[in-house]
């Protein structure tokens, strides 16, 4: 089996390091006379020191030590006049546009690499470790010759791993008999996983981890939990045999460290919900009366790598007011002088818990809507970072932000988000935190002039929508609105923004959503695919005088992300746009009364909700058919066809049926009937009529 050489194919970064460790030892090989005086072993890290302080060695490993650090080729400028330097930059040219290896004789070529055609012009058209070779006719793509001639041989598979208290390995190989004279730069590799056990099928990508003259390294980045795995491969200014295979898995005694908090804590939208909104239990503080809640799209940015994957994110909030008449309650309390501070503390912790409220993120999301908060109320929120290091839990730090809930009173709506600060930064006023929601309310000669302000129904308020689009993993349209030019100045906001989904593909409902803004424009979050949604703006002053306008979205499967990936979508999804309208019956019941001896069945149903247009439903065809009845002979069904029809006028919605036989099976449909009497969908069920003396 044919060993796999640096030659052949290798992603971008690892060749450019191959072709700058064969130059580097190619400079260091010009110098071997000095080498060997100043070292009595010239695999030493120290090597290279001695030859960057060495003028003419230094302009050698220019263009490599170039190439090393920034994987760019150097420009001719950049060595000037310097022999030695514009010697290493014509090599490492060389080493581009040729494969390792020589090309064999032109006689001894056979098969096709012996025909007389130009299949390739250079050696990475060829596959493989091929070469582009000239066959006395021809150039074809033939196995190279002296392929491992002067290259250094593989190092030994078996690595040892020793780690100091500090957590720092030293990785250590074994080199075999080299075979040249010239200096080798070992290049070392690794891969991890993390688990329980170790794992090359869920293994990150190979990555280079050093180049260096000596046989060991001391590693001091390694993470804990980690299975690591390492391979080493030989080069001088031949080439290389390739890496060796992978050395036994390493898991590092560390213990790890909790993950850090995220960061960029902030609130990016608030929107009013009513009483009749669903809210999440969980996320959900108690409301009295009719009063709006408040919910809030928090989101955050995610903590630097650590030592262990984010499992999920703990948030945790509370009003401020309820923080400050704890703190104030506990203060105020008098402790007798055998209570220690600490008892204070955990009882100030206990009373926080039960009026704070928390929520789990699933998996590793850095957004999250919390639902059912109070306007205009001040709340301090805090977000950690959970992962699990077996079953234990670590938490990191709480970034903590502070920020305002908006107002629901309808004279001074806004969805400008009020002013947050991190937890670094207080608010600039206590009495701002600490305002109640009747501080908001405007005097009363202000409301006055909100009234005189009411548009003129000659003025018209104009709402247009701009194309919808898929940001920060949700779908968003921004809408903007005007008056006409006379009126701009006398009508200012706020304004009442509604939207809600008048029909959707997939048959999604939801409730009308509404919110509140100073400005002219608004970009609307959290759209469905696939509907069509009604859009309305009002002054708060005048509710009533709206401006509408319709948006359709597009389907999930038209978005596309990052990479040209598409997104996990409904399979049931269809284009809302050019969609055929089905007048489709549905949800056929059947209701039993026994009266006077006889069996009165009552059928209903009603039209599907994709069926917007029902004056285009002429009627209803009902149709039953017996099945099978009971033979009172041999106790057994047996097989009976006898069908009736009825039509029913398009406004029914149920149909009354006298005199079904009792323990019997029957076959009824319900057909649509369009205009000029054609049928339409149909839906079709099988009952079992009750005995005449059963409990109905």
């Amino acid at each position: 089996m044919r060993s796999n050489v640096l030659s052949s194919p290798e992603p971008d970064d690892v060749q450019e390091k191959v072709n700058s460790a064969r130059c580097t030892s190619r400079c260091l090989s010009l110098h071997m006379t000095q080498l060997t005086a100043a070292f009595r072993h010239i695999q030493n890290i120290q090597v290279l020191d001695w030859c960057e302080n060495h003028r003419r060695c230094a302009q050698c490993l220019q263009p490599c030590k170039e190439l090393w650090e920034t994987r760019k080729a150097i420009s001719p400028k950049s060595c000037e006049k310097q022999t030695e330097c514009v010697t290493s930059r014509e090599f490492l040219a060389s080493l581009r546009s040729s494969r390792q290896g020589d090309c064999p004789p032109p006689q001894r070529a056979t098969g096709f690499a012996a025909a007389c055609v130009e299949s390739c012009s250079l050696d990475h058209d060829c596959p493989s470790s091929r070469k582009c070779c000239f066959n006395g006719c021809g150039h074809t793509c033939q196995a190279p010759a002296n392929l491992y001639k002067g290259v250094p041989l593989k190092p030994r598979r078996e690595m040892s791993f020793v780690e100091n208290p500090e957590g720092h390995v030293k990785v250590a190989w074994v080199s075999k008999f080299n075979v040249s004279m010239e200096p080798v730069i070992y290049m070392l590799q690794s891969r991890w996983n993390i688990g329980i056990h170790p794992s090359e099928d869920h293994a990150s990508p190979w990555a280079t981890v050093v180049m260096t003259l000596s046989e060991d390294v001391i590693l001091s980045d390694l993470r804990p939990q980690r299975w690591y795995q390492f391979r080493v491969a030989a080069i001088n200014s031949h080439g290389s045999r390739g890496f060796t295979t992978p050395s036994k898995h390493y898991i590092s005694s560390k213990d790890p460290s909790p993950p850090e908090p995220p960061t960029n804590i902030r609130v990016s939208n608030q929107t009013l919900e009513w009483a009749d909104s669903q809210l999440t239990p969980e996320f959900t503080e108690r409301l009295t009366g009719s009063r709006p809640s408040v919910a809030v799209l928090l989101c955050w940015e995610p903590p630097r790598e650590g030592d262990l994957p984010v499992h999920n994110y703990r948030i945790t909030w509370m009003s401020r007011h309820a923080r400050a008449a704890h703190k104030h309650t506990v203060q105020a309390q008098p402790h007798p002088e055998h209570i220690s501070k600490h008892m204070q503390s955990v009882h100030l912790q206990e009373q926080s818990k039960k009026d704070s409220s928390s929520a789990l993120t699933r998996g590793a999301q850095t957004e999250l809507w919390l639902q059912g908060l109070l306007p205009a109320t001040p709340y301090v929120l805090s977000v950690q970072t959970v992962a699990y290091w077996g079953q234990k839990r670590l938490k990191s730090h709480r970034a903590q932000l502070f920020f305002t809930t908006i107002i629901h009173e309808g004279e001074d709506f806004s969805n400008e988000l009020p002013s947050s600060s991190s937890s670094s930064s207080l608010p600039s006023s206590p009495s701002q935190a600490s305002s109640s929601p009747s501080s908001h309310k405007p005097p009363e000669s202000s409301r006055l002039a909100h009234m005189d302000m009411l548009p003129n129904p000659s003025e018209n308020l104009r709402l247009e929508v701009a194309a919808p689009h898929f940001h920060h993993s949700q779908l968003q349209v921004k809408v903007f609105w005007k008056w006409s030019h006379h009126a701009r100045q006398r009508h200012r906001g706020p304004y009442i923004l509604s939207w809600h989904p008048h029909t959707c593909t997939t048959n999604v409902t939801s409730a009308d959503r509404t919110t509140t803004v100073e400005g002219t424009h608004h970009t609307i979050k959290g759209l469905q695919f696939s509907c069509k949604y009604r859009v309305s703006v009002a002054m708060v002053a005048d509710p009533g005088a709206e401006a509408v306008a319709w948006v359709t979205t597009p389907t999930c499967s038209s978005i596309r992300v990052r990479g040209d990936k598409a997104l996990p979508c409904n399979k049931q999804e269809r284009p809302l746009a050019g969609r055929k309208v089905v007048l489709r019956p549905e949800r056929l019941t059947a209701d039993f009364q026994q009266v006077n001896g006889s069996l009165l069945t009552t059928l209903q149903w009603r039209m599907s909700h994709h069926a917007m247009d029902s004056a285009a439903v002429e009627g209803f065809q009902f149709t039953w058919s017996l099945q099978s009845e009971l033979s009172p002979t041999t106790g057994r069904h047996e097989d009976a066809l006898i069908s009736q029809t009825q039509t029913i006028a398009p406004s029914e919605r149920f149909i009354t049926i006298d005199g079904l036989q009792a323990d019997s099976m029957y076959r009824v449909q319900l057909q649509v009937l369009t205009a000029g009497g054609r049928t339409g969908a149909a839906v079709s069920k099988t009952i079992h009529t009750p005995t005449i003396n059963a409990t109905l």
